[in-house]
Order: structure tokens, then C-alpha cells, then sequence
């Protein structure tokens, strides 16, 4: 939130009131019908998360378009992280680094040219950022000058963290994008690539 108040400081400060009106313009006013019942969980929620009901609506209908409706096109599904953490679980380390290779080699492309409309890795993590969210992983995401960070915090396991890892690994040497880190934990993965 302080970022986002910064942000419209400096466009506040760095641009002349037509440009402030032609970026912040774009948003328009939309009614819609909904039961009782979402609306009252609507409103709970915006109280409990201490934003107000047309912020939370507007998350929603970003997370909705950002992230839903492209993963559902690359055939990308909700699981029960107890579940996959356990049937990960069975597995030695070298069959979860091949079977980080093999899913990576048979979908990555597809899943970066649905999720991204393009080609190559997102260096951006936006992609990764939405399926976090829309997950409930925890994470933490830093970018300075000299590097993007993406501290992803699964608590799934090694053997999870080790899948993910790999799966990064493969997918940075795939871009080429050598100027970067990636480092896991019990139950968490760091990702730092460099600007």
C-alpha cells in the first residue's frame, strides 16, 4: 500500500493534471445485480481486510481475468496441497527432479504462452505471483535496482520446494537468464533474478 501511495505521489508530482487525468481515466463505473447473501460476505470481508467493498470487487475481477480464466485455459486446476504433498512425498529425490524435468519439457511453453501471451519467461513473476495468490501461499516479492526477489513460502515439504526449485531451474536455464539465483528451504524457494 505504501508503494501504491508512492507511485501516485510521484505521478502526482512528475505530471501535469491532463496527464494525471488520461492515466487515472481509464476506470469506468459498472452496476451489477448480485443476491443478499454475496453481498453481505462482500462487505464482512472489506471490513475484516479493511478495504472498502469496490477495492476488494476490483481484486476479484483482476484475479478473475489475470489469473482464472488463463490458467483454466492452459489446464492449469486447483489441488489440495495436503494431497499433492503427500503423494510427493512417496517419491525419491531423483524421480521428483525427473518428473520436474519431464512436466516442464512437455508444458512449459504452453503454459508461459497462455498465462503470458508470449514466449519467453516472465521475468516480471507476474504470472507466478497470481498462481501464489490465487493459491494462498504465502510470499514476499522485492525489487531494487540491482535484483527482482520472489520469496515463495509453501510449507509443503522439502520434496515440494525441491520440485519447485528444479522446475525454476530448468525454466531459467531454458530462458537463458543467467543472472540469477534460486535457493530453497524445508518449505520455501527463493527466486532472484538480476535487472
Amino acid at each position: 500500500m505504501q508503494d501504491f501511495i508512492l507511485i501516485i505521489f510521484d505521478t502526482l508530482r512528475s505530471n501535469s493534471n491532463d496527464d494525471f487525468k488520461e492515466k487515472f481515466e481509464r476506470s469506468e463505473s459498472i452496476t451489477f445485480r448480485i443476491g443478499k447473501s454475496f453481498s453481505d460476505e462482500l462487505r464482512q470481508e472489506s471490513e475484516h481486510k479493511l478495504k472498502s467493498v469496490n477495492t476488494l470487487v476490483n481484486q476479484i475481477i483482476k484475479t478473475y481475468v489475470s489469473w482464472h480464466k488463463p490458467a483454466k485455459q492452459a489446464g492449469i486446476g486447483y489441488f489440495d496441497k495436503v494431497l499433492v504433498s503427500d503423494m510427493i512425498n512417496l517419491l525419491s529425490d531423483e524421480q521428483i527432479v525427473q518428473l520436474a524435468q519431464q512436466h516442464f519439457k512437455r508444458r512449459i511453453n504452453d503454459i508461459v504462452y497462455m498465462l503470458e501471451n508470449q514466449t519467453s519467461f516472465p521475468p516480471s513473476f507476474d504470472s507466478t505471483i497470481n498462481w501464489i495468490e490465487a493459491s494462498g501461499f504465502n510470499y514476499k516479492y522485492n525489487s531494487n535496482k540491482e535484483f527482482k526477489t520472489l520469496v515463495i513460502q509453501f510449507d509443503m515439504g522439502r520434496k515440494w520446494s525441491l520440485f519447485f526449485y528444479t522446475y525454476i531451474q530448468l525454466a531459467l536455464e531454458y530462458y537463458t537468464i543467467t543472472d540469477s539465483q534460486c535457493d530453497m528451504t524445508e518449505n520455501t524457494v527463493v527466486i532472484k533474478i538480476k535487472n
